[in-house]
């Protein structure tokens, strides 16, 4: 038992949890979410850092991605961080083509200085 409660510890000491979803009021967001789904659901971020990739071609059916062949192609990223104050921990929220890939948990939010 105390092993398993080390390992967890140790896990979650990483600094990053990657989630498969993020709760805004009562609703989820997901992988496969638009950006525009996201606000809608979400609200606007407090911070978005804007890149590209070189990702493997793929293609969304249903809200699922499908590998559309072994081609790189450069396609645009964003990570919105979402704070949501200093008693909850924030979000990064990865967008590739417009649509939620991976979700991270991070540390504690903080109040903006512009308060």
């Amino acid at each position: 038992m105390h092993r398993l409660l080390l390992l967890l510890l140790v896990s979650m000491a990483g600094g990053v949890v990657h989630a498969d979803s993020l709760q805004c009021g009562t609703t989820l967001v997901g992988t496969g979410d638009t950006r525009d789904q996201v606000i809608a659901k979400c609200g606007n971020p407090s911070d978005i850092e804007r890149s590209t990739a070189f990702v493997q071609s793929m293609a969304w059916v249903n809200g699922v991605p499908v590998s559309a062949g072994n081609t790189l192609i450069e396609v645009p990223v964003e990570l919105w961080l979402y704070n949501f104050g200093p008693s909850q921990l924030m979000r990064r929220v990865r967008f590739e083509s417009g649509r939620v890939v991976m979700i991270e948990i991070l540390g504690y939010g903080y109040v903006p200085e512009n308060r």
